[in-house]
Parts: C-alpha cells; sequence; structure tokens
C-alpha cells in the first residue's frame, strides 16, 4: 500500500489523528520497526489481518521482540484462522529471551498450562520471576498462586502473601481480589481483618470485578468490616447482577419480595435471563 492509498483507506476508516498515522506509515516504510508494529496493529484493530500478518513477520525478521510478542498474540488467538499454539511459544519464548516482559510473562503461561509446549512448572516459575522482576504484576499475581499451592515449588504462605501483595499494589484486579479474601478469612498466616478486606473489595469492584462487588454486598447485608446496611447492599447486588452474578440476583429478589412487588417482578425476569445465559 502506497502513501495515497493509506490515507484513502484512512478516511474510509474514519480513524482519527490522519497525520500523525501518515507519518507512521512513512517511517515503516524506511524500515522503522516500532513503526511497522504500530502500523500493524492499527490494522488488526480494524480487522485488516492479511496486511497485519505481513507487516508483522517483516519486523519479526528484523529480530524486533515486540512484533515477536505481538505475532506471538495474533498466533495464539489463531486471528484470520492462521497460526497455532506452538507458534505462539516460539515467538514468545523469542521475545522472551530479548527481555520482552510481557513475553516472559506469557511463556511462563504457556508452561504452567501446556499450551503449545508440554508442562513444566520449574520452567514456568523462572519465568514468571524474571516478569516480575521487570514489574509485570500478572506474574506476581501467578507466583502467589504457584507458591501458596505448590506449583513447581515448595508451598510458602509468607511468599504467596507478598507476591499477591505486590501484585494488588500494581492494580492488578484478581490479586486485590485475592488479598481482599485473604484478609476476610485470615488465610496464609495473616491475621484476619474484614475492615481492610472491604477496602480491597473495593479496589477490585471499581475494575468491575464480580465476585469482589457481590463479597462488598455481602459485608454490608451481614456487617463483616462494615456497618449492616441494607441500602447499601442491595447497591452493590445490584451492580453484581448487571455484571452478571446470579446470586447477587437471587439476593435482589428475595429482599424485594418483601418490600417492592414491582421490583420483584424485574428482578425475577433478568433472573430469568441469567439463568439462560448460562444454560445456553
Amino acid at each position: 500500500m502506497e502513501h495515497n492509498q493509506f490515507r484513502a483507506w484512512l478516511k474510509l476508516q474514519g480513524i482519527e489523528h490522519e497525520e500523525k498515522w501518515l507519518e507512521q506509515f512513512d517511517s515503516a516504510c524506511k524500515e522503522d520497526g516500532q513503526a511497522i508494529v504500530n502500523i500493524a496493529l492499527l490494522y488488526k484493530v480494524h480487522g485488516q489481518y492479511d496486511e497485519m500478518y505481513d507487516l508483522l513477520n517483516k519486523a519479526v525478521e528484523q529480530q524486533n521482540r515486540e512484533a515477536m510478542y505481538e505475532l506471538g498474540n495474533c498466533y495464539f488467538e489463531q486471528l484470520g484462522e492462521k497460526g497455532s499454539e506452538h507458534q505462539a511459544f516460539l515467538l514468545y519464548q523469542s521475545a522472551a529471551q530479548l527481555g520482552h516482559p510481557d513475553a516472559m510473562n506469557n511463556l511462563a503461561d504457556m508452561y504452567l498450562n501446556g499450551e503449545g509446549t508440554a508442562v513444566d512448572e520449574q520452567r514456568a516459575l523462572s519465568w514468571f520471576k524474571k516478569a516480575a522482576q521487570l514489574g509485570v504484576a500478572e506474574a506476581m499475581f501467578t507466583l502467589g498462586m504457584m507458591y501458596e499451592q505448590g506449583l513447581g515449588t515448595e508451598c510458602d504462605e509468607s511468599q504467596a502473601f507478598a507476591y499477591y501483595s505486590c501484585s494488588a499494589e500494581l492494580q492488578d484486579v484478581e490479586a486485590m481480589y485475592r488479598i481482599g479474601m485473604i484478609c476476610f478469612s485470615g488465610e496464609l498466616g495473616q491475621q484476619q481483618d474484614q475492615e481492610k478486606a472491604v477496602e480491597w473489595f473495593l479496589k477490585a469492584s471499581e475494575q468491575f470485578h464480580v465476585d469482589a462487588t457481590f463479597n462488598i454486598g455481602y459485608c454490608y447485608e451481614h456487617g463483616c468490616g462494615v456497618t449492616r446496611n441494607n441500602d447499601k447492599a442491595i447497591h452493590y447486588y445490584k451492580k453484581a447482577s448487571l455484571l452478571g452474578d446470579m446470586e447477587a440476583t437471587k439476593k435482589i429478589v428475595n429482599y424485594y419480595e418483601l418490600t417492592d412487588p414491582a421490583e420483584v417482578t424485574k428482578w425475577r425476569e433478568k433472573l430469568i435471563v441469567l439463568n439462560n445465559d448460562i444454560n445456553e
């Protein structure tokens, strides 16, 4: 595609910041590796998979680690029905060896889950640690899980809690929820602290974590770490229901059966919809 053809394509797609993208396109034509990746990802967003693959493969030939990582993602997702998990594994491996943090995390995931390669928990642990050292919050969360469950290493509650905490501080939503559960129940050798649990559930709920949102409703309903408040309990149960939680919806139905017949009908209908979605 030439400069004017790319300009016409941008207009056809209604893409903003046309001049910025034209500059990126011209840089890509001059073999700028990052610009090549940027244009490839623009094609990805707009479903132009053949053009995307052509550009990413071109950048991979230049040993561009970002291109290796992104092409690995595309093969893993099998966009355009191309690629395989094993090809994704090889690309993540190459990018990880060149120091790409997210590729290290994805490579570790594949070792842990046996995707595109044989299960190897110890190699998974090693790569998760490398990714964690480079600040990947998801890797820290998984390390917490591995130390908690003894995957690829001995069980170590102290290490597990430390990794979960680091991940949560970096705003990983699953880690925030897990820390909330640890505080709520007093797990991993930690003292029970339901007030702190609610704080972490609230942080996870802000990122639309459905179980954390349900738990806040439960805490307000039963006075766990907060003062009992039925209105706030229902508020959070409604939020959880809108995120697809059936148990929260049942809680709302039970509440309105005693207080508001009109609301009961609406939430029973919601419960039917959720039940149908689960059974489809």
